[in-house]
C-alpha cells in the first residue's frame, strides 16, 4: 500500500506535460505570479474557472481534466492490482473524489521575485498533506481491525482488509487537514504566444506536486 502511494502521487506529475495559449495580445494582461496561481489550482484543486483568464482553450482545458482523472482512477486500480488486492470502479471512484476534495483544502499564494521583459521568477507558497503518512494510517488500522476478527481464509482476510483499508483512506481523506506552516519553491516563468507560462511545465508541475506533498 506504501508503493502504491507512491505511484500514484508519481502519476499526477507526468500526466501534468503541456499546455498551448492562444496569444491575444502584445503584452500579457496577466502577471507571472498571478498565472502561477491559476496553473496550481487547475492541476493540483481542479478549478478551471480563471483559466480563462490566460487564454487556455476550453477543449485544452477540458481535454487534461479528463486525462488527468482517468489516469490517476486508473493507476488507483492498478495500485490494487500489483497488490494483488480487488476492488471495483466505483470504491475506485469514491477514492478519487475523497481525494480531489482533499486537495481542495489546500491553498497557495504567489509572489514574483524578479522580472524583466522576458523572464520572471515567481515563489510559490502552499500548504500540504502528508498524503505518504495519511495511506500509512489506513492501511496499519485496517491490518489491526481485520487482526481482531480472527479470519483464516486466506481470500476472505484479503476482501475484509481490502473493504476495510478503503473506507479508512476516504475517511483520512475527507478528515485531513492542511498543514499550518507553508513549503515553498521558485519557478521561472517566460513570455510564450503572449503569455506568461513556466519555461518548463514538466519541472514546474513536478515541483507543485512535492511542495503539496511536504517534500521541498
Amino acid at each position: 500500500m506504501k508503493k502504491g502511494r507512491k505511484s500514484l502521487l508519481l502519476s499526477l506529475v507526468l500526466i501534468v506535460i503541456s499546455i498551448m495559449v492562444i496569444g491575444c495580445s502584445s503584452k500579457p494582461k496577466v502577471a507571472a505570479d498571478e498565472t502561477a496561481k491559476i496553473l496550481f489550482d487547475f492541476y493540483i484543486k481542479g478549478d478551471q474557472e480563471a483559466l480563462a483568464k490566460i487564454k487556455l482553450p476550453k477543449e485544452q482545458i477540458e481535454e487534461i481534466s479528463k486525462i488527468q482523472k482517468d489516469e490517476t482512477m486508473k493507476t488507483i486500480k492498478n495500485n490494487f492490482a500489483v497488490a494483488g488486492l480487488k476492488v471495483s470502479d466505483a470504491q475506485v471512484n469514491e477514492i478519487y473524489t475523497a481525494r480531489a476534495s482533499a486537495l481542495k483544502k489546500l491553498s497557495a499564494e504567489t509572489e514574483i521575485v524578479s522580472e524583466n521583459d522576458e523572464s520572471a521568477d515567481v515563489k510559490l507558497k502552499t500548504t500540504y498533506i502528508n498524503e505518504i503518512a495519511l495511506d500509512e494510517k489506513a492501511a496499519t488500522n485496517a491490518i489491526q481491525e481485520v487482526e481482531k476478527l480472527n479470519i483464516t481464509n486466506q481470500e476472505e482476510i484479503l476482501n475484509k482488509l481490502t473493504e476495510v483499508y478503503i473506507k479508512n483512506l476516504i475517511n483520512e481523506y475527507k478528515n485531513v487537514q492542511p498543514s499550518s506552516d507553508l513549503k515553498e519553491q521558485t519557478f521561472k516563468f517566460e513570455i510564450k504566444e503572449k503569455t506568461w507560462l513556466p519555461q518548463d511545465i514538466e519541472t514546474f508541475s513536478m515541483g507543485i506536486v512535492k511542495l503539496v506533498l511536504g517534500m521541498e
